[in-house]
């Protein structure tokens, strides 16, 4: 298994030129980071918008923010699909698989101190391993992510074709 970078940061800049740089603590704006998974507190619906106006938002904010690339979605997005395929649907290994799952967490701090994502990204991440606390949470944050990475696959080319 490979290893990835990240940092501490939870703020995002949203001054261009100071984009990545966090020493200025007053003049950044902390990243609003929302992810409703469930209608209210019945977990036996899920939020109708999750997986189009919610994924959609998440998206164009994680390619918006331009540092973080399409690559390094996908490396995180495959974290989960790996431990999805190990936890195979099953109340047992997702037992086993959990904090393998919150180890998510110190690979995308590991990735923000290496520069390799920004503020928005990390903070997404970092909502969707706070999210899962059973193997439903874990399928549908799996679900949702691969939206995500559907939105932000789209947006990253119209931006490329844009320049």
């Amino acid at each position: 298994m490979t290893y990835y970078q990240g940092g501490s940061s939870n703020y995002y800049n949203k001054n261009e030129g100071n984009r990545g740089s966090n020493n200025n603590a007053a003049s950044n704006h902390p990243v609003n980071i929302n992810i409703e998974l469930y209608e209210g507190n019945d977990k036996s619906k899920i939020k109708l918008d999750l997986f189009d106006t919610q994924a959609e938002k998440h998206a164009k904010g994680i390619i918006g923010e331009r540092k973080n690339k399409i690559n390094q979605i996908r490396i995180f997005y495959n974290q989960f699909i790996v431990l999805n395929e190990k936890i195979n649907n099953s109340e047992e290994n997702f037992r086993r698989q959990l904090p393998y799952i919150k180890m998510i967490k110190a690979r995308v701090k590991y990735s923000k101190g290496r520069k390799n994502i920004g503020d928005y990204f990390e903070n997404f991440l970092l909502k969707c391993v706070d999210k899962v606390n059973t193997l439903e949470d874990f399928k549908i944050i799996c679900s949702f992510f691969e939206t995500v990475v559907g939105y932000a696959t789209y947006y990253d080319k119209e931006n490329t074709h844009a320049q």
